[in-house]
């Protein structure tokens, strides 16, 4: 039986597609993370640092896929961004040929090609930008880069570049628009609220990874290739937080800042940062790219990932959206909103 390795775990995806194989009856699967952060008796894990080769070898030893998962979440510092995403990608690549692995799927990022300009049915044909406007995705780039440039006979590997990703258990979407509504910031919108976004329920894209693993080999298509994955059906960016506000008793926004002054006051924030940054850190909630990044039309076409992995969502924008609220209101009871 084949015998799978997810690095990253015990964060957000990393655990669902652990969950998945579980739950498909696969019996050698094996955890690799920073820490151990749960327990489960069926699951062989492995504590240790992605980017120290010592540590990847030794959990890599007796494994035929790797998943590739791990990433520091947005809003640290290049550095960090760079020695997990870059160096630590490269010396998984280092540590899966010395052991002999022979598949290793990377989660990337649609927003590899992604600067700020909308993208209508994006594909993969669309080339890698040249000044990314987040550290994390041009990180995540020279990620992706590094693993398509590793694909050889002996180590099959493929990107995966999910768009929007969201699902129970979400830390980052989620969690931070409903702390924005309990501090009373759902009543702005910034921007029109027109532009149309691709959301990922964590389903999908557990779907895709597995896919990817059972289906990659040297006769077929996918080694070397990358693909966007999403639910295939672009809603408007803003009915998301929406959906999440209202499901906790607060209002939608009632008043809509032009895009052009919250990107003023975003560009200057940024730069106070920038300034700051060699005496203290600070991770402010309005940043350009958060601002670029919710006003964009942003949505792809994902008629290669249909072909070659055989892929399609199999659960619905609109079914997550529920499942997704009934986890919140169970975990996040202290965000309902007391009438």
């Amino acid at each position: 039986m084949k015998s799978y390795l997810v690095v990253g775990g015990g964060g957000f995806l990393g655990r669902y597609i652990v969950e998945a194989l579980l739950a498909r009856g696969e019996t050698k699967v094996h955890v690799f993370d920073i820490r151990k952060s749960y327990e489960d008796t069926r699951v062989t894990f492995h504590v240790g640092d992605i980017r120290v080769l010592d540590d990847l070898l030794a959990a890599c030893q007796g494994i035929d896929c790797v998943f590739h998962t791990a990433s520091p979440t947005h809003g640290m510092g290049y550095d960090l961004y760079y020695s997990v995403n870059v160096t630590g990608t490269e010396t998984l690549v280092e540590a899966c040929r010395r052991a002999n692995v022979r598949q290793l799927v990377y989660t990337s990022s649609s927003s590899v090609v992604f600067n700020g300009s909308d993208i209508v049915n994006g594909d993969e044909t669309m080339p890698y930008v040249k000044t990314h406007l987040d550290p994390y995705n041009k990180t995540k780039e020279l990620g992706e880069r590094a693993v398509l440039a590793a694909n050889s006979a002996q180590l099959l590997t493929c990107a995966l570049r999910p768009a929007g990703i969201f699902g129970p258990r979400d830390v980052q979407g989620w969690p931070q628009y409903l702390k924005a509504a309990k501090e009373g910031k759902n009543k702005f919108m910034f921007g029109s609220g027109n532009n149309l976004c691709d959301w990922t329920y964590i389903d999908n894209v557990v779907h895709a990874h597995l896919l990817a693993a059972d289906k990659m080999t040297e006769q077929s298509k996918i080694p070397g290739q990358a693909y966007f994955i999403t639910n295939d059906e672009p809603i408007p960016f803003w009915d998301m937080p929406i959906f999440a506000y209202e499901a906790f008793g607060y209002e939608r926004p009632k008043i809509k800042v032009p895009f052009l002054v919250i990107y003023a006051i975003a560009w200057l924030i940024d730069l106070i940062v920038l300034i700051l940054s060699p005496v203290v850190k600070i991770h402010p909630t309005i940043t350009v790219f958060r601002m670029v990044y919710s006003n964009s039309t942003r949505y792809f076409n994902i008629a290669k990932a249909k072909r070659d992995l055989q892929y399609k969502p199999i659960v619905s924008v609109e079914e997550g959206m529920e499942r997704t609220k009934v986890w919140f209101k169970q975990n996040y009871s202290q965000f309902i909103k007391r009438k």
